[in-house]
């Protein structure tokens, strides 16, 4: 009696087991189905594609051996559009290095943000090493040329689309002091000579 209890009991235990795996399959097989099914716009696509462009270009903040300009420890970006107003956001916010802020004793400025966004962007300081005012050959042409060759590479916009995209791009690079607990925020277009 007892053996035929446990037979029942391991047939039930299989009966579930089956019912349970053939469930969680289908469910499973239905799920990647409707993720085939999803369509996806071309404007995703290129926010993706442009903000996993931002991120890796972001990797030139890293601290320099020689520090020529401001050292962080962290960069985060963010791509974000604005379905209201029509506009792409590109949010960046850069921590400056802990351990040498702490004996150096520096208030951000805003050409800090200018430079967050020259090296992210172009790959450039945008000012002399010595004196740090504005380097005129990193002007506005030269960053809408260098923009386009970067960021609108291998995709099918026309001219049109991407002076479109280009001028409803915002930018708003947030620098954060991690010893005084500032923050300095800096915003404008992408391609403004100066973020303000």
């Amino acid at each position: 009696m007892a053996i035929c209890k446990s037979k029942k009991i391991k047939k039930l235990f299989y009966i579930f087991f089956f019912i349970f795996f053939l469930t969680n399959f289908s469910f499973a097989d239905l799920t990647i189905k409707n993720l085939e099914d999803k369509k996806v716009s071309y404007l995703d696509f290129f926010l993706l594609k442009f903000e996993n462009t931002l991120i890796k270009r972001s990797q030139i903040l890293r601290r320099q051996f020689f520090a020529s300009r401001v050292q962080y420890s962290n960069i985060a970006v963010q791509v974000d559009y604005d379905k209201k107003n029509e506009e792409i956001l590109i949010i960046i916010y850069a921590i400056m290095d802990e351990q040498r802020y702490s004996k150096k004793n520096y208030k951000q400025k805003k050409r800090d943000c200018n430079q967050i966004r020259n090296l992210i962007f172009y790959q450039k300081h945008g000012y002399k090493f010595f004196t740090q005012k504005r380097d005129p050959s990193l002007s506005v042409g030269v960053m809408e040329d260098v923009f386009r060759e970067v960021f609108y590479r291998n995709l099918s916009f026309n001219n049109e689309e991407k002076d479109f995209l280009t001028s409803k791009m915002l930018i708003n690079v947030t620098i954060f002091h991690p010893i005084k607990k500032t923050e300095l925020t800096c915003a404008g277009k992408v391609n403004d000579y100066e973020l303000n």
